[in-house]
């Protein structure tokens, strides 16, 4: 029978208060009152938080929360794991057992696969084990706190999902992006368990940073700007005002016809906007350097103008 949840808590702070008590009273043998209800409440306070770091889910997320953040810090997998045994094990023939285990359990295709099969190695050989969907949680928990770039660190399905929609030679073009504008430690990546969730949302979403960052440096870098341009759009063909800024890009280059193609999309996109306006979430479109849609449509239709 399992009992209610506010039982349970209930049972607890008893618990808890009884051990208060009888730590105070061993204690007054030693220290002299009110000092020794002081030296109770720590005393209880140590053991209760070295009890639960000691549980399957806290000690999964603490393996996960170290090998994190050193890969946040710039190490790789392997000094990653490193860095995670040297904390768990001050012994050396410890650290090597454990490493070993580790060793055999890293496995995978992707960064995810591998640390959930190495820390449930290491969880095994400490005597404790979580179900896959509770340790992969543990993960997520602490996953979402840091931005590591790499592909190989983002859920794998929505990888793959960005990867299917783009060529050799897109990818490629997208790659160069990534490296030069260090796309990966925006933060857009700073939870990727929604990444995981819906993986085509993710996608859209990565196609809006695309067109972003086109918005800001399409002054200083036009030929990067039209290729985050071009490939946002291959990501989200549809309702995508990447189409306005490459519009306007297009136009200030001298190639007016395109550019009056890519405005009269543009116009669609903001007209398909409005007519579901009140009805659907506000779009969360970046129309940076413009201050309001309207005068964004103004630029937009003079340049669809003057190519007619």
């Amino acid at each position: 029978m399992t009992l209610p949840r506010s039982a349970r808590v209930a049972l607890l702070v008893v618990a808890g208060v009884g051990s208060v008590i009888v730590a105070t009273w061993a204690l007054q043998h030693f220290v002299p009152p009110p000092y020794s209800g002081y030296l109770a409440l720590v005393v209880v306070g140590l053991v209760v938080t070295e009890i639960v770091k000691r549980q399957p889910w806290q000690r999964a997320r603490r393996m996960f929360r170290i090998y994190l953040r050193a890969r946040k810090r710039g190490a790789d997998e392997a000094a990653a794991r490193a860095h995670l045994l040297a904390r768990l094990h001050r012994g050396a023939a410890a650290r090597r057992r454990a490493a070993g285990t580790m060793a055999a359990a890293w496995t995978g295709d992707w960064e995810q696969e591998r640390a959930l099969a190495g820390i449930a190695g290491l969880l095994a050989d400490e005597g404790k084990r979580l179900d896959a969907h509770v340790l992969e949680a543990a993960w997520n928990a602490e996953r979402d706190r840091v931005t590591i770039p790499g592909w190989e660190a983002l859920p794998r399905a929505f990888v793959e999902e960005l990867r299917r929609r783009l060529d050799e030679r897109e990818r490629e073009r997208l790659e160069r992006l990534v490296a030069q504008y260090a796309l990966l430690s925006q933060r857009f990546f700073g939870h990727v368990s929604a990444l995981k969730a819906d993986p085509a949302a993710g996608v859209g979403d990565f196609a809006r940073l695309l067109q972003s960052v086109g918005n800001r440096i399409a002054k200083d870098a036009p030929g990067d700007a039209e290729r985050a341009y071009r490939l946002s759009l291959r990501l989200r063909p549809d309702r995508n005002l990447a189409h306005a800024g490459l519009a306007i890009l297009l136009d200030q280059t001298g190639r007016a016809g395109d550019a009056a193609r890519e405005a009269a999309d543009a116009l669609g996109v903001l007209d398909d906007y409005a007519h579901t306006a009140g009805r659907e979430p506000p779009p969360a479109e970046d129309i940076w350097p413009f201050r309001s849609p309207v005068k964004l449509r103004e630029t937009l239709e003079r340049i669809a103008k003057a190519a007619s």
